[in-house]
């Protein structure tokens, strides 16, 4: 596993700070016990990380460093589970081109199958730096409960950036430029000039892609193996069963099959069809897309479903395409 960047990233804690896992295991076990509660779906905040490496003195340049709270918490929390998202090209390719919705469906983001996912990816890049891949978690803010979308891209070069996005009822910029605002708040108190807007327009064209991939592992019906989420191995004292190697999830080998074989059909017209005065329409692919509806009684608790929608054939011989095979709950 020394090609592994995660694997790396943990190696590297571990040797810098060698009572970093054991300080993490003691705040899981301190929820809601000596610690305040926080909602199952974030394994730790990242005030744990900070904790940890300010050994509990106020020092904001702890940000700065290269193993920060956010690059610490997110390795503690990739830990425990260890899981690498592999998606197939084609399902991959289909994703990260789709645009994406106006509003954010964050409900569905707190169904991630683990607390954090790394997503390898394809000749990706953030920022204008070559990325690897990216972890991606969840974030309960200790001092205002907000909830975050946390990302570190590990980068080619072996550097790595963080960026939250806050979450909420509103667009992708939104939550950026909430971002950005806080960070300016949090700068001003140190006496550090920092912009207080406009970073939503620019970086949401950055973001959007890793974004949509995130969401197909939360989709009600991704084609990938189901993963038993790490909340279900929690023991009363916060012991978590740490895998010994890294867990690899394939996801959309079916479903980038039929991409395929569909794309491969473009241009054909169908078989048997005798044509009129009027040209019929040049088969063609439809861009995917997402469709999400909410279930349940309005009076009760509700849950927001969200599915994605493949490229669909659009003039192509039905006969001769591949079944796309869904899940059924």
């Amino acid at each position: 596993m020394l090609g592994l960047p995660p694997k790396a990233l943990l190696r590297e804690i571990g040797r810098k700070y060698p009572q970093a896992w054991q300080q993490f295991k003691l705040f899981r076990a301190g929820k809601g016990n000596n610690l305040p509660d926080w909602p199952d779906w974030c394994y730790v905040p990242m005030a744990a990380g900070y904790a940890i490496l300010s050994q509990g003195l106020d020092n904001p340049h702890l940000y700065e460093l290269r193993l920060s709270p956010a690059v610490m918490t997110a390795a503690a929390t990739w830990r425990v589970s260890q899981g690498v998202y592999r998606f197939d090209a084609d399902l991959y390719n289909s994703l990260v081109s789709q645009p994406m919705d106006d509003k954010l469906p964050c409900d569905a983001l707190f169904r991630l199958p683990e607390w954090c996912v790394y997503i390898e990816t394809i000749g990706a890049s953030y920022l204008g730096k070559l990325i690897d891949g990216f972890l991606a978690h969840l974030e309960h803010d200790a001092n205002d409960g907000r909830a975050e979308l946390r990302f570190v891209f590990l980068c080619s070069d072996g550097s790595m950036v963080q960026l939250p996005l806050h979450l909420g009822d509103w667009t992708i910029e939104e939550g950026l430029d909430r971002m950005q605002r806080e960070a300016a708040r949090q700068a001003e108190k140190q006496g550090i000039t920092y912009p207080a807007e406009g970073i939503g327009t620019e970086l949401a064209p950055y973001v959007v892609p890793f974004l949509q991939l995130i969401l197909y592992l939360c989709a009600e019906n991704a084609d990938m193996p189901q993963v038993r989420h790490p909340n279900t191995r929690v023991r009363m004292s916060g012991q978590v069963d740490v895998p010994r190697e890294p867990r690899f999830w394939s996801v959309g080998e079916r479903i980038g099959a039929a991409i395929r074989q569909y794309r491969n059909q473009e241009g054909l017209s169908r078989p048997g069809k005798t044509q009129g005065t009027h040209a019929s329409p040049r088969p063609h692919i439809r861009r995917a897309h997402w469709h999400h509806f909410w279930t349940g009684s309005r009076d009760g608790e509700r849950k927001l479903v969200l599915r994605w929608l493949p490229p669909i054939p659009v003039g192509i011989d039905d006969n001769e395409g591949p079944a796309v095979i869904h899940k059924v709950k």
